[in-house]
């Protein structure tokens, strides 16, 4: 008997909490979760200074629940927090923060993100190409007799880096870095 009244309990309470919290608008981005936006113009290394204005548009609606918490045409603005030009051996690089997003009536919301490519949350930096090659042998013993073979490799002298950017219309994320309620 026992057993049966503490099930209905906290079936009940199970049942109140989760209808209350549907109830009281609780639907959220979570940390971590990942929006879609897209780039209206160039962005480039070679043109931005760190601390520069930058916007990025959500180009469909993103729900939570039954909720639209993030309308279609939403603007993400942001800025740039990280900036690195090129040098010898390695491109540029660039990292950006996004703090309010203006919803498509006029109001504007504090927001807390960074804009991140699918694989990194830097735009850029990765090693420039070799500038030139060097033909090694690399020697190696077979059943009888010992051989080799010649293979090009790196010279160890690298070309120099290149800006980086992002086109109009690239397909780029915004993460998430605190809950956002609408």
């Amino acid at each position: 008997m026992k057993r049966i009244v503490l099930t209905i309990a906290v079936a009940a309470v199970f049942i109140i909490t989760c209808t209350y919290s549907s109830f009281a608008g609780n639907d959220c981005l979570k940390k971590g979760a990942f929006i879609l936006v897209q780039a209206p113009k160039i962005y480039s290394t070679q043109t931005l200074e760190e601390g520069d204005s930058v916007y990025f548009i959500a180009p469909s609606d993103v729900w939570v629940n039954e909720t639209n918490i993030v309308p279609k045409n939403s603007i993400f603005i942001g800025y740039v927090s990280m900036l690195k030009m090129p040098i010898k051996g390695i491109n540029a690089a660039m990292s950006i923060k996004i703090t309010k997003i203006r919803l498509p009536s006029g109001e504007i919301r504090e927001f807390s993100g960074k804009l991140s490519t699918g694989k990194s949350d830097i735009i850029g930096g990765e090693l420039a190409p070799p500038a030139s090659y060097n033909k090694m042998t690399h020697p190696y013993k077979s059943r009888w007799l010992w051989s080799g073979t010649t293979q090009w490799v790196p010279s160890g002298d690298y070309e120099y880096g290149q800006h980086r950017g992002v086109k109009p219309g690239q397909n780029l994320f915004v993460v998430v870095e605190e809950p956002y309620y609408d």
